[in-house]
């Protein structure tokens, strides 16, 4: 019996990556986890969620969001986001 998509996604099992402050981070990601300090964007990119750019601006530590994020931006000295693999 094979692990439904979705559960990997969610336990990790498809890789993550920890995106802090720079440039834009492009990729396929299907979940975002803002880091222990909560963190700050300055733009996203999702194609599945409607009005996606009220996420702009800064996100609570643990704030959870699920979706096909293709972009990431995100700002502060402290801020980050835990983008795991679609």
């Amino acid at each position: 019996m094979s692990t439904p998509a979705f559960t990997e996604q969610s336990l990790g099992k498809r890789g993550s990556r920890v995106i802090t402050a720079g440039a834009a981070v492009e990729g396929n990601f299907a979940i975002i986890v803002a880091g222990p300090r909560g963190a700050t964007l300055s733009a996203i990119t999702c194609s599945n969620k409607e009005d996606a750019s009220d996420l702009v601006g800064t996100l609570p530590a643990g704030y959870t969001s699920y979706g096909n994020f293709t972009s990431i931006t995100v700002t502060g000295a402290t801020s980050s986001i835990e983008a795991y693999n679609a």
